[in-house]
């Protein structure tokens, strides 16, 4: 049985619908704590995540409490500084090819203590220790199957999406496979033990999201934000494994 905050009618998999966010004073203290963290944001991060996505990390983060983190795309690094600031005891893998290129930032953030590498996730090699206390960060905008296999070829249990949005683009992701009703889907979902998508913060709800905004309007701690790139949604979503499943993905 696979735990969802939302109904995923997959045949022959059933759902246990759970309500992640029932407590409303306990979310509105943690996007409150996030709204103090955020404001030290060290850059505004023009291209990458924002408050809306960035406070979907931080409360399943929060949740997850990881001994390690691997990012899966890094850019500019403001999901690193997130990281670091809210997880200081964590070991940090960062993996991005933007590494090998000439690009000057005009603002990035590399914290020393991070490990950095060109290499792909695929290939990097985490010791089986790594693995089994780590959550990885995919924001490569690889297509979601083979990386989902490669999670459970390392062991990794918990895995973060971002941009699994509904919406056709050049990677396939897991709202793509619910769309289509790909076959492949039931065979999918017996490696999964939780399936969580993050909702708007706010109205209006994207194209066939399935969940409910968190709040109908703006909550006053943040309205000195802008509505129009803070709050754009990215369809992050917290995935579990079972680490003892044998899913794997036929490129055919």
């Amino acid at each position: 049985m696979v735990k969802a905050n939302f109904s995923l009618h997959i045949s022959g998999i059933d759902c246990n619908s759970v309500n992640l966010f029932g407590d409303r004073a306990a979310l509105r203290k943690t996007l409150y704590n996030f709204a103090d963290l955020y404001d030290k944001r060290p850059f505004d991060n023009t291209g990458g995540i924002k408050f809306a996505s960035a406070f979907a990390y931080y409360f399943f983060l929060q949740q997850i409490a990881p001994k390690v983190v691997i990012e899966s795309g890094i850019w500019r690094g403001f999901s690193t500084w997130l990281i670091d600031s809210m997880l200081p005891s964590s070991q940090l893998f960062c993996l991005d090819p933007v590494l090998m290129m000439p690009f000057k930032f005009e603002s990035a953030y590399r914290p020393k203590r991070a490990i950095y590498s060109t290499q792909d996730f695929s290939c990097f090699g985490f010791s089986s220790e790594t693995a089994s206390q780590a959550c990885v960060i995919f924001d490569d905008h690889q297509n979601v199957l083979p990386r989902l296999e490669q999670a459970l070829h390392y062991g990794i249990e918990h895995v973060m999406l971002d941009d699994n949005q509904y919406a056709e683009t050049y990677h396939e992701s897991i709202s793509h496979l619910l769309k289509n009703n790909h076959p492949i889907l039931p065979y999918l979902f017996e490696s999964i033990e939780e399936y969580y998508l993050f909702p708007p913060l706010i109205p209006p709800i994207p194209e066939e999201c399935p969940v409910e905004p968190l709040w109908n309007e703006i909550p006053p701690r943040l309205q000195h934000l802008d509505i129009e790139s803070e709050f754009a949604y990215t369809w992050v979503t917290y995935i579990r494994l079972k680490i003892n499943s044998k899913f794997q993905f036929d490129a055919d």
